[in-house]
């Protein structure tokens, strides 16, 4: 989320988009907020309502919409920026964390277990085609037999 902050902040917000109409299309209602004059909201294909920021807010509107994100938005500015308060987060396998003051993630090292199925070597067989593993295997075999003739012309 560092990144987007970052993006909305210091680009869309800043010089790059002073004087400019930009249109961007987001999940992160909350994030946008404070760069936009103007929201539309989409579902299926239809417009559900649209104006400006002031008009939705007297509404309603526009609280329903930030309370129905699934990630609120919480401003990096907001949250103290020394390493205990890193933010920690899971995902799947791997385990993500976020510094606030360095703005740097960094992701643990996984080490993965076990072995390769023969699913996975089959799926790597189909995906390059059979013409391209006869290719592969006919170089190789090639290769081999190169070496083997040239060992025999040396010893003789």
């Amino acid at each position: 989320m560092h990144t987007a902050v970052h993006l909305v902040t210091k680009c869309l917000g800043g010089e790059l988009g002073r004087n400019r109409t930009l249109i961007l299309v987001t999940h992160h209602v909350t994030l946008c907020l404070p760069i936009a004059s103007y929201v539309l909201k989409l579902e299926k294909g239809k417009v559900l309502y649209q104006g400006t920021i002031p008009e939705l807010e007297s509404k309603g509107l526009l609280m329903n919409t930030v309370d129905a994100e699934e990630e609120p938005f919480e401003p990096l500015s907001s949250k103290s920026t020394n390493d205990a308060d890193a933010l920690a987060v899971s995902n799947g396998n791997s385990k993500v964390a976020i510094l606030a003051e360095a703005g740097k993630l960094i992701e643990e090292e996984a080490v993965a277990e076990g072995q390769v199925s023969l699913n996975t070597y089959l799926t790597y067989l189909k995906a390059g085609g059979f013409s391209l593993w006869t290719l592969i295997l006919a170089m190789q075999v090639a290769t081999q037999l190169i070496s083997v003739v040239k060992q025999v012309r040396d010893l003789h």
